[in-house]
């Protein structure tokens, strides 16, 4: 399962209150739809362009970097602006008397593509479709709010509430990711061998990232709470700040969550900050009192309820760190500051369209999610609901967000330790290796069957969805295969090894008439016993492609020891799960 495989696979559109924000005024105000750019990028682009300080664009909020996302900003004086590329288009649609803020803004609308679909992955998002309309889900901040993990970065701020300022100076300017460009790691690695050698850092970084830090460092070695202040952009001080502050809200709604909702019902989301419990469904009162619930990010200015106290108390019980310390953080761009959020969200208008073949994962299907939220809401977090398991007991799920995998937590919150991000095989196979199994498929104890495999597949308890190999996949084939053919092949099966005897069989696969217009085609003369002396559909032609099979796509297929050509099934690996189900079809006739 994946999301944002293409830009045009995530959109958003930021929906405008047009009724308090245009007008007439001083402020030009702008529609900016981007591709591939960071929001920051898209206004240092206007404001060059409008001809103004960076400082008089304003917007209502962050959009993806991932995606083709659609805002509105506004820009105090310059020249109107009227722009276009494939990475950024810049429109006006009026002017205003002020600069956009966020309460301006009423929401985003969605349209998602999930590819890389399994008829299983289509009944699961049909089924959590109708729980998500009814119910909602737990409004947790998702991947996005938490880039310095997924970068290597850590959270800074817990950095700086036990006193490791050097810790979270190096964190910020030195931590190597998997995802950096190959010239950032190069940098980034050479901030890592010099580290403590100040003098020679401040000669590597000259005009360059943190060239102002180790300046600092080289005349106060021991001041790096100093160096944070003067050598980190507020801006960036801010990002890491609210990544912390999320978590901890996060944090505090997954213990209010496990405690309401019953064992039974309650299941989980992956996020590079930790699994996140969420409810399959929950008592009507429960629900209310969970809706109603107003739960705070954190912060000094803000007087706290019992509940959230209690709350907010057990979190840094388990961090290790007094709530008092947070509170008190003062640090420029560290100061947190409380902002109200509900527990729960409602996406408006969710629907998902039929399923069409997916152009990019062959033999796959894809879907198209579309839906509303309000400001502040993440998108992935309600196509990971949609996609989430509807049982105890499921099979092994991993989903890909862009290039970032996220492996499904089991029953009991865990993401298996195990885990392995080079591993191309299909996600049922690795769920079965680990003891999961998927509706229809026979269980780790035995062949009970689950209620779905023998119903809409009909082969032996196994899953609907799996793709049939070797002699299950030729006896299918007679059902449904073309007339004309003495072989009685499957028109879409491929023959392979001995089976593809010589090129005149080629010609049955569409019937006898075929051959006779390929030759009237070829002229006269050009018979079949010609072709077959020059090698055009003959035992040379097919010589040379058999040795191109055994140097290429065939080197990978297991061989038998006496070097003897066998059966599909006999060449597949005795523990493989195709080969398991193979016996336990052969058990069961």
């Amino acid at each position: 399962m994946r999301l944002k495989r293409t830009q045009n696979d995530f959109r958003v559109s930021e929906i405008l209150d047009d009724a308090s924000l245009l007008g007439d005024g001083p402020f030009a105000v702008y529609r900016i739809t981007k591709r591939g750019l960071t929001t920051f990028e898209a206004a240092d682009m206007l404001s060059k362009a409008a001809g103004v300080e960076r400082t008089a664009v304003a917007y209502a909020g962050l959009k993806d970097k991932d995606g083709i996302t659609s805002q509105v900003m506004t820009v105090e004086g310059g020249k109107p602006v009227t722009f276009r590329d494939k990475a950024m288009t810049i429109r006006p649609i009026g002017r205003a008397m002020r600069a956009i803020e966020s309460t301006d803004s009423n929401g985003n609308s969605f349209e998602i593509v999930v590819r890389d679909l399994e008829a299983d992955d289509m009944r699961r998002i049909r089924v959590n479709l109708n729980q998500v309309r009814k119910m909602g889900l737990p409004n947790y901040f998702d991947d996005q709010r938490f880039g310095c993990l997924r970068h290597g970065q850590g959270f800074v701020v817990r950095s700086l509430l036990r006193g490791d300022y050097e810790g979270a100076l190096r964190a910020l300017l030195a931590a190597p990711s998997r995802y950096g460009a190959e010239h950032v790691e190069k940098y980034k690695h050479g901030m890592q061998k010099r580290w403590g050698d100040w003098e020679a850092l401040s000669e590597y970084t000259r005009h360059r990232r943190g060239s102002s830090v180790f300046e600092h460092l080289k005349e106060n070695p021991e001041d790096f709470r100093g160096a944070l202040e003067r050598g980190i952009a507020t801006r960036e001080r801010t990002i890491h700040l609210f990544a912390f502050q999320s978590y901890l809200w996060n944090r505090a709604v997954a213990i209010k969550v496990q405690e309401m909702v019953d064992e039974e019902d309650l299941a989980w989301l992956p996020c590079d900050a930790g699994p996140l419990p969420v409810y399959r469904g929950m008592a009507t009162s429960k629900h209310k009192e969970l809706k109603d619930f107003q739960l705070p990010l954190l912060g000094p200015d803000i007087e706290l309820d019992a509940e959230t106290e209690r709350l907010y108390k057990k979190v840094f019980r388990h961090e290790g760190i007094p709530m008092s310390a947070f509170m008190e953080l003062d640090i420029n761009g560290f100061r947190p500051q409380a902002e109200s959020r509900s527990v729960l969200m409602n996406p408006e208008f969710l629907r998902a369209a039929p399923a069409d073949q997916d152009e990019i994962y062959r033999r796959r299907q894809k879907m198209r999610v579309r839906f509303s939220l309000p400001r502040g809401h993440y998108a992935t977090l309600v196509c990971k609901r949609l996609l989430m398991p509807t049982e105890k007991d499921y099979m092994a799920l991993r989903i890909w967000v862009a290039r970032h995998p996220l492996d499904w937590p089991n029953d009991d919150g865990v993401v298996p330790a195990e885990s392995d991000y080079q591993d191309r095989r299909h996600y049922s196979e690795r769920g079965r290796s680990r003891g999961y199994r998927s509706p229809g498929a026979p269980d780790r104890h035995g062949d009970e069957d689950r209620g779905y495999g023998r119903d809409r597949g009909g082969r032996g308890g196994r899953p609907h969805f799996v793709r049939p190999v070797g002699e299950d996949r030729r006896r299918r084939g007679d059902d449904r295969g073309r007339g004309g053919g003495r072989s009685r092949r499957p028109h879409f099966v491929r023959p392979v090894g001995d089976d593809r005897s010589d090129g005149r069989d080629r010609g049955n696969w569409r019937g006898n008439r075929d051959d006779h217009r390929r030759s009237e085609r070829r002229g006269s003369g050009h018979n079949r016993d010609d072709r077959d002396q020059r090698g055009g559909w003959g035992r040379d032609r097919k010589k040379y492609r058999d040795d191109n099979r055994k140097a290429g796509h065939d080197r990978n297929r297991p061989e038998s020891q006496d070097g003897k050509g066998k059966s599909p099934e006999e060449k597949l690996p005795a523990d493989s799960p195709w080969a398991k189900a193979k016996r336990l079809k052969n058990d069961d006739e």
